[in-house]
């Protein structure tokens, strides 16, 4: 560890910075999270000799931009020397901050100060892609098409533009170039992997995202996500180790939190994984609200003087029980077993007797008819891949094997919400996709 913290010291010794050297630091400050929080002690007393004018501003910026401070790094820029690495790390320093007009203005006065031109036209190509200004970043791609066809980032850039325009195959074709001319460009390696992704191939998506993991500076994203796909496939010792390496950097990063004590949770229950299912699915079910069937008035009121509430306090009463209540007839009690027939279920029956699998199945098939608007028909058969759903949601519809819009819609929000980690967030966003589409989800049974 001496050796390391002297390189580290070092960069704030050398008499001369240049884009090689900062690169080579930035690998090395992120080997470890012991590195990275020596650095960070380092900047904080280097900070203290620059504001006291022993120090360099720009060495300064440079160092709180590698540590992600890019608001304070933006500060130091503004006092340092004008020159083109100040000018080019500011453009980076303002894109992680998503302020991709000052990036845009940057990166013209790094390349009017010596950068090379490619790169920085480029980066400004990227910059008017993620602000929505697509035409702008065509034509800075076709005025460099004779040096770009050689370059990796000429066809990454052309692999933004067309997400963008969402011609999703065009856009991996593209990166596959990229990576072909430049194995470790990384963030044409990140989108590849994200688009595998999102299209359902795992085997793909993994093998890239773990290309970026394997790397001192791997993507925040490309772990979480890694670690999301590991979760899904019971690869659970593998996901906590990539979510543990985000928190080791980022501490209180919320989202790598979350997936942590889901992954915690998720590992523990795979200890008599079998049963355990079984057991969560009767209690999910059997805490299904009566308000969720569609039972006439009369019926509805005659439970609720009951205290009839979930589909558990149900099943526990026999006819004779239900009939001796005042105001309950048969008619009353015919409906209700109706109710229970088309799910498989009886009054009275056990919890043990109860298979959730075979009551998810019997709904389906008595489930009546959705209704499609005429014209409509054919987008049943679309894919839900194509929905543009987040990760999470697409791989709960995965759980319940739903892969096209005609499947998704024959299945009702309390079907979705009994699926382990579809949540109330996912439903909305699944609910505004079919919104788009003129279709709803099925309705209650």
């Amino acid at each position: 560890m001496a050796d390391t913290a002297v390189d580290l010291s070092s960069f704030f010794e050398l008499p001369e910075l240049n884009p090689e050297t900062y690169e080579s630091l930035a690998d090395q400050v992120y080997a470890n999270s012991t590195n990275r929080d020596r650095f960070d002690l380092l900047t904080r007393e280097y900070a203290r000799k620059v504001e006291a004018g022993e120090g360099e501003p720009l060495r300064l910026a440079l160092a709180l931009l590698l540590l992600g401070r890019c608001s304070e790094a933006l500060e130091w820029f503004a006092k340092s020397p004008d020159n083109r690495m100040r000018r080019y790390y500011s453009a980076r320093a303002a894109l992680g901050l998503g302020r991709y007009d000052e990036a845009i203005k940057f990166f013209e006065q790094a390349e009017s100060r010596g950068w090379d031109a490619f790169e920085c036209q480029m980066a400004r190509a990227a910059a008017h892609i993620r602000k929505g200004e697509l035409d702008a970043a065509e034509q800075l791609i076709k005025a460099n098409k004779r040096t770009g066809q050689d370059r990796a980032e000429w066809y990454y850039v052309r692999g933004l533009l067309a997400e963008q325009q969402h011609l999703r195959e065009q856009a991996l074709e593209e990166y596959t170039k990229a990576l072909t001319l430049d194995p470790q460009h990384e963030q044409a390696m990140f989108r590849a992997a994200w688009l595998h992704d999102i299209a359902g191939d795992d085997a793909q998506a993994i093998e890239l995202y773990q290309k970026l993991a394997s790397r001192p500076r791997s993507k925040v994203n490309a772990l979480i996500n890694l670690a999301v796909i590991y979760e899904d496939t019971g690869r659970f010792d593998e996901a906590e180790q990539c979510l543990r390496r985000v928190l080791a950097v980022f501490p209180n990063h919320r989202r790598a939190r979350l997936f942590l004590k889901d992954v915690v949770s998720s590992r523990e229950m795979v200890i008599d994984d079998s049963l355990e299912r079984l057991r969560e699915a009767r209690e999910r079910l059997l805490r299904t609200p009566i308000s969720e069937f569609e039972l006439s008035v009369r019926a509805r009121n005659c439970l609720k003087k009951m205290n009839i509430h979930t589909l558990g306090d149900l099943l526990k009463l026999t006819e004779s029980e239900l009939l001796s209540y005042k105001n309950f007839g048969e008619s009353s009690l015919n409906e209700i077993k109706a109710v229970l027939a088309r799910r498989g279920l009886k009054l009275g029956m056990s919890i043990d007797e109860i298979d959730p699998a075979a009551v998810a199945q019997a709904h389906a098939q008595a489930a009546p008819k959705v209704t499609v608007p005429p014209g409509r028909e054919a987008v049943l058969n679309k894919p839900v891949s194509e929905l543009e759903l987040s990760v999470r949601a697409r791989r709960c519809l995965q759980r319940l094997n739903i892969a096209t819009v005609g499947d998704l819609i024959q299945h009702t929000e309390q079907d979705l919400l009994s699926t382990r980690n579809f949540g109330q967030t996912s439903l909305n966003e699944v609910k505004a996709r079919l919104a788009e589409l003129g279709l709803t989800l099925a309705s209650k049974a």
